[in-house]
């Protein structure tokens, strides 16, 4: 029943938010990338570094068992041996994953300065195509 009334809800705000926004027509100045007022020079998705990305998911990872022992650490309820040992299997199989990520990620992904180095190469080319295009 609960879930069922979420549903609803939820569904009910974004049709209302799409009844009662203001309709526009869509154009190129609307869709354009906004950069204080001036005029955008280059696209706006530019080619970013990504060997931090394992970094960001490993963190998320942490995170979120942290806010499941939060959690469970600030519960009324009292903790019995089950529970201890369901939460002990928990965090070994994620730190054991993160081990393995760990030990497999210098042989996986690009090293930083591989990656900068791409980086920079990549923006060469792009700034060579808007030079030869008349960019700025």
């Amino acid at each position: 029943v609960w879930a069922v009334l979420a549903v609803v809800l939820v569904g009910g705000m974004l049709f209302a938010s799409w009844v009662l926004r203001p309709h526009v027509l869509q154009n190129s100045e609307k869709t354009a990338s906004y950069e204080c007022g001036e005029e955008p020079i280059g696209p706006a998705r530019i080619t970013y570094p990504y060997n931090y990305l394992v970094y960001t998911i490993l963190f998320l990872v942490v995170d979120v068992m942290g806010a499941f022992l939060w959690l469970l650490a600030g519960s009324s309820f009292r903790l019995n041996v089950d529970v201890v040992w369901q939460v002990l299997v928990f965090v070994l199989i994620i730190m054991g994953g993160m081990g393995f990520a760990m030990k497999k990620l210098p042989e996986t992904f690009l090293s930083g300065q591989e990656t900068l180095t791409l980086y920079r190469k990549a923006k060469a080319e792009q700034e060579m195509k808007e030079k030869i295009a008349g960019g700025h």
